[in-house]
């Protein structure tokens, strides 16, 4: 173990021996000028070691040319001010922007592609194992979805409303067919899209700052310049080579987190090999967005990066950084690192105590999704009842849970999350998908930069955003009349729509083609309930109790089991867009929902749990009804699936946020799950089962 110390029995790090530290192995990289990733957990002073490298180039190559993208304005700030103004440092999206902006010739020519529809390809009765039912449904689906994407482009470009999307059992006649008439009118479409594209001005072409691409003015979002910026490097190997000769280092802060067309870009499509150092900083185990990089190892395996572990924990006291290292499934494993006090003095092991506790109870007969709500309720009971006996009424714990569904009501937002649940099996996603599109989260991050909870307003940020919608403000008069605005608009007792057209009224948003594309979506659907005999005869049977296949059919003697299926989703789609646009949703609710979201309640949901340390932390172990997640898995050594992955990951970035006291509830339903469980957690108290 060369010059580290042996503690009571536990292994410790001395920073001062002379072992070759993660920093040293970054020097000898840029040294020998190869990429590298820096492996590191949960507060291993990532982030700090990149710093570190920025001072080293600074002192020892200071005529490299060097670029740092990390994913926050703050974290942009932060760097700066202890590196200095020498080096680039930027956000991914002002970075790529400022690289690429001037090449709008270029963008001009694959702008079509951010637009282009895909044609229907139709998967054999092999890739679906034989199974002609599940074929045939899937295949719809996918039709469906194909269809939807050509109706809401169709509306975009000729402002036409297509017609009704055929049904499943006219669909399951000829699918050949539909799907090579659809492919056609997608071609077509397609042709047009380029048309158009061609006939503007290339030199409207810009990012415009949002989260959506507006095909009228050839403007960009967030994710139309990554699209961009990875077609003109593969596209342009020019371009690409500009780039390396700009920088010779180029630094990610929070790789897993950056969307694998970045990371693809500078390991990939640079032409020349070798020439530009890469440095990553991160940690695969925290990759728990769909949308992010995740995992680099096929870089580390084929040569293109040198792995680098950096295995220090300034964060979590020594129980808890014994826990997660169980965790990890990459063999990296933690040792506890001492920071240095304000007095100059480094902690002490002593000072960094803390303990790993599961509170358990036995309960029989668990529900699954499609138990009844009795059932459920009667659960939940029983799992609040263990909450409660674990934190024992102390409140200096912050509960993170997998689902949003018992944090709503308490969080504010229980009606938003309600119309949502309605409908969807896993809501936040689609709430967020909504959200977006209807411009709510544009107006909550503008509200956000004028009033924040804490900290100062950024109006900077806010008089730039007005400015790109018209809204100019020269005068004493001008700033009250936008306060008045504001204020009106943040302390709205009103329907949320109702607010957020005030909100266009008042010009401080501009209405979207994504925003304009989901009404007339939701318009064209309700024209067509309202044209069908047989829906209006199934919704009122329907809502009168006759609510499953076998209640109804006697009614509808051709009505098959899809059939139903497809009806019901109708039902659900027309209440959800009602109350989802009622006056009884307010504004308030979808302001509190984002700021729960920005972690301002002592809940927090595991999938927004990546971030600074939290004290003390209870997570609770249920899966509430969710099939995406399995925490027995976690802890039985059996089972080896994807669901464990991702369970393993998730579960792995929850533990990690606590830096002292980490508590664990766990409803188990059988023998053999409380002997994993109690095998997996060293400290365990069984609760009685609180069942009935």
């Amino acid at each position: 173990m060369g010059n580290t110390s042996l503690y009571q029995g536990r292994f410790v790090v001395d920073l001062g021996t002379g072992i070759m530290t993660a920093f040293d192995e970054i020097k000898d990289s840029i040294g020998d000028n190869k990429s590298f990733v820096l492996q590191g957990g949960a507060g291993s002073g990532k982030t700090e070691t990149l710093k570190q490298t920025l001072e080293f180039i600074s002192n020892d190559y200071p005529d490299k040319k060097i670029v740092c993208i990390t994913h926050t304005n703050l974290a942009v700030d932060e760097i700066k001010s202890r590196v200095g103004g020498h080096y680039t440092v930027s956000t991914i999206h002002s970075f790529l922007n400022g690289f690429i902006k001037d090449y709008k010739k270029n963008m001009h020519k694959v702008f079509h592609k951010l637009f282009q529809l895909d044609l229907m390809e139709r998967q054999e009765l092999e890739y679906y194992n034989g199974d002609e039912i599940i074929q045939k449904k899937k295949e719809h689906e996918k039709y469906k979805k194909t269809y939807r994407k050509y109706a809401s482009l169709l509306f975009t470009l000729e402002n036409k409303r297509a017609d009704k999307v055929e049904g499943k059992k006219l669909y399951d006649q000829d699918p050949q067919s539909y799907n090579s008439a659809l492919n056609d009118k997608i071609e077509v479409l397609n042709a047009e899209l380029l048309k158009q594209i061609q006939e503007k001005d290339y030199n409207q072409i810009q990012y415009n700052e949002t989260m959506f691409n507006n095909l009228h003015d050839l403007t960009f979002g967030h994710d139309g310049l990554l699209g961009i910026a990875s077609l003109l490097f593969e596209k342009y190997s020019l371009i690409g080579k500009i780039l390396q000769d700009k920088f010779d280092c180029i630094f990610i802060d929070e790789y897993p987190d950056a969307n694998n067309k970045n990371i693809d870009i500078l390991l990939s499509k640079l032409p020349i090999k070798d020439k530009t150092l890469i440095g990553l900083f991160g940690d695969s185990m925290q990759a728990i967005y769909d949308d992010g990089m995740g995992d680099v190892e096929e870089y580390v395996i084929g040569g293109e990066l040198r792995r680098i572990d950096k295995k220090d924990n300034y964060r979590c006291s020594e129980q808890v950084t014994n826990f997660v290292n169980k965790l990890r499934n990459d063999g990296l494993i933690q040792e506890v690192a001492f920071k240095k006090k304000e007095d100059g003095t480094k902690e002490t092991i002593d000072e960094r105590q803390g303990s790993v506790v599961l509170y358990y109870s036995f309960y029989d007969d668990k529900p699954n999704a499609y138990s009844s709500k009795e059932k459920k309720d009667e659960y939940i009971k029983a799992l609040d009842a263990l909450i409660l006996e674990a934190l024992k009424g102390q409140d200096n714990f912050k509960q993170l849970k997998l689902t949003n569904k018992s944090i709503a009501h308490d969080a504010g937002f229980g009606k938003l999350y309600g119309i949502f649940s309605d409908r969807y099996v896993e809501p936040i996603e689609y709430m967020n998908r909504h959200l977006a599109r209807l411009q709510f989260t544009d107006l909550f991050e503008l509200c956000l930069a004028y009033k924040p909870w804490t900290g100062s307003p950024n109006y900077n940020l806010v008089l730039s955003k007005l400015k790109k919608q018209g809204l100019s403000i020269k005068s004493i008069s001008d700033k009250k009349d936008v306060k008045e605005k504001f204020d009106r608009i943040i302390n709205s007792d009103e329907g949320a729509f109702q607010t957020l057209s005030e909100a266009f009224n008042f010009n401080l948003l501009n209405k979207s083609e994504r925003q304009s594309e989901y009404l007339e979506q939701r318009d064209r659907f309700f024209d067509e309930l309202r044209t069908n005999d047989s829906f209006e005869k199934f919704k009122t049977l329907y809502l009168d109790g006759k609510n499953t296949f076998n209640r109804i059919k006697d009614d509808f003697p051709d009505l098959e089991q899809d059939d139903f299926n497809e009806f019901q989703r109708d039902i659900k789609k027309e209440i959800f867009y009602h109350d989802l646009f009622s006056d009884d949703l307010k504004f308030k609710e979808i302001m509190n929902y984002f700021h729960y979201q920005n972690e301002d309640s002592p809940y927090i949901t595991m999938h927004k749990t990546k971030g600074s340390g939290i004290e003390n932390v209870l997570v609770v172990l249920d899966e509430y009804f969710w099939s995406k997640y399995d925490f027995k898995t976690v802890f039985s050594k059996g089972h080896n699936s994807e669901k464990k992955k991702i369970t393993e990951q998730l579960f792995y970035v929850a533990c990690s946020r606590a830096k002292t006291n980490l508590r664990f509830v766990r409803l188990v339903s059988s023998e053999e799950e409380e002997q994993d469980i109690t095998l997996f957690f060293e400290n365990n108290i069984k609760v009685k089962n609180y069942k009935g």
